[in-house]
């Protein structure tokens, strides 16, 4: 049943076909991580909920992290079979490091976010599992409603998870407004482009293991937001998001503005867009030096090249327009400062690391990075290539005008030669390596995936710096060995020195000094 390497096309879930529920047999261990401060009574509903589930028991796994609940949290009686509560160590605190601290501790092959104020129908976990089954990319955004009301208590909770009656009591119409607009926008994610991970909530949402330890987890160090900046790195990462409505929760009782809409403008600009690109009209607004993760991340291969052809490619690319752009500079770093093969081939590797040492948007490498990750965009730019002032932006533009996952570059004057300049996009990057076959080009998987983009560029946009870079001069080499003949003795009383000046110096020096000899005579004569 397994078809974890489908090629979904950008978005587009459609061509997956998840076996229907009650109708098929999982073999995928899921955890259900909870996160939870107070709130007892309400915990307790959620756990006899999770009594009530359809997926197998012996599969399924509860992990309540208890964040500094004051009397702490206990198990109910009615929860489901393998449950348990954990302390996080001490120095922890908040939702962000509780899901981190969850996620880590639990052991299911699928985690499953829920939160501890939810009473969930008895198909949450079966309806979202079912896809992570199918695909190994597939991350679940369940449906999320809100009720002023709930079950007088758990065992009401589990009686009415039974009959199947907990749409007719609690379901009120009331959701998330901007999920609900982005989803009827985007045909429910499947023409999503890149501001989909928007749609992802933690509240309700699944993940296989091996693509949440890919992207490195939820951030421990947020606990406002942390939702969001964990779906953008998942979209990064080449996730294929979609709404599981079969997989229905409600926050029961009243719900503050956090819960009901995104976080404030003032965070996500001055917190978020720190670390996420997207979307831009917040990132704009801040300050270069705050931009911990970078628009376009560039790949210079600068192994073997002279120093003046680096300094031409990479002063090109800090002055370009687009300042949302970091470069990391690829060569065996650690050998150019090594033995004495350094004082020769690997001068210009020192001298390129001197100069840009000090520039805080380029970085040093021993090989190149497979991807972009974090960041949206992955620029590999040969290093005897030179890009116009304009040229990345007219790349990022194209890339976004095509949603393509390839951007190529070609020069007009010679449209035949292999474009060299080429912009990925990292989710689909991302998710081409995972799936390409052995002697397959990752260039045209991208491209079944995500779409290519071809652009032939003048001389102003993409310049040949092999054709103007200065000649370096030939090497020196050791003169060969001139028998100089003995100096003649002195005649006639002369000095030795003078007969040797007027012989043309001999000796090395020579020249020198019959030149002063000549001046110290004449400086005689004219005190005479």
């Amino acid at each position: 049943m397994e078809r974890v390497r489908t090629r979904v096309f950008r978005n587009d879930w459609s061509v997956l076909t998840p076996p229907g529920i009650g109708r098929w047999t999982p073999d995928l261990r899921v955890s259900v991580v909870i996160p939870a401060r107070n709130g007892q009574r309400r915990l307790d509903l959620a756990l006899a909920s999770l009594a009530a589930q359809t997926y197998p028991g012996d599969l399924m796994e509860v992990v309540v992290v208890d964040d500094r609940s004051s009397p702490p949290l206990r198990l109910p009686a009615l929860r489901p079979a393998h449950c348990r509560v954990l302390t996080p160590p001490d120095g922890g605190w908040g939702a962000g490091y509780a899901r981190a601290y969850g996620a880590h501790a639990s052991t299911g092959d699928i985690l499953l976010w829920m939160d501890a104020d939810m009473v969930v129908c008895p198909e949450f976990v079966e309806a979202q599992a079912r896809w992570q089954h199918v695909h190994a990319e597939a991350v679940t955004l369940g449906r999320i409603r809100f009720s002023h009301t709930g079950p007088d208590s758990p065992a009401e909770a589990l009686a009415l998870a039974r009959a199947g009656a907990l749409h007719r009591a609690l379901d009120a119409g009331r959701h998330h407004e901007w999920v609900h607009r982005l989803l009827t926008e985007s045909d429910g994610l499947r023409d999503a482009d890149h501001l989909g991970f928007h749609a992802y909530l933690g509240a309700a949402a699944a993940v296989r293991r091996s693509l949440y330890e890919a992207t490195g987890g939820v951030d421990p160090g947020l606990d406002l937001g942390q939702d969001t900046e964990f779906g953008y790195r998942l979209w990064q990462a080449g996730a294929v998001m979609l709404p599981e409505p079969a997989a229905t929760g409600w926050h029961v009782g009243r719900a503050g503005t956090a819960r009901t809409r995104l976080p404030s403008e003032r965070f996500r600009t001055e917190v978020l867009a720190e670390s996420m690109p997207h979307p831009h009209a917040y990132r704009e607004r801040v300050p270069v030096h705050r931009r911990r993760t970078p628009l376009v991340h560039t790949v210079v291969d600068v192994s073997g090249a002279p120093y003046d052809l680096v300094r031409a490619c990479v002063d090109r690319l800090l002055a370009s327009a687009e300042t949302d752009l970091a470069v990391t500079l690829v060569a065996d770093w650690e050998g150019a400062g090594q033995g004495r093969h350094a004082a020769g081939l690997h001068l210009d590797l020192r001298l390129a690391q001197a100069t840009y040492l000090s520039e805080p948007r380029v970085s040093f490498a021993g090989s190149a990075p497979r991807t972009g990750f974090p960041s949206p965009f992955l620029l590999q730019v040969p290093v005897s290539w030179g890009l116009g002032q304009v040229a990345v932006s007219r790349l990022l533009a194209s890339a976004e005008r095509a949603r393509a996952g390839l951007t190529e570059l070609f020069s007009a004057t010679s449209p035949t030669r292999d474009a060299g300049v080429r912009l990925w996009r990292t989710r689909a990057l991302a998710r081409a390596i995972r799936v390409c076959d052995e002697g397959e080009d990752l260039g045209d998987v991208v491209a079944e995936l995500h779409g290519r983009y071809r652009i032939h560029a003048g001389e102003e946009t993409l310049t040949d710096l092999s054709l103007y870079r200065s000649v370096p001069p030939p090497p020196r080499t050791e003169p060969d060995p001139v028998e100089v003949a003995a100096p003649l003795p002195p005649q006639g009383g002369r000095d030795a020195r003078e007969d040797t000046g007027r012989r043309g110096g001999a000796r090395s020096g020579g020249w020198l000094r019959s030149g002063w000899e000549r001046t110290r005579r004449r400086l005689r004569r004219g005190r005479g």
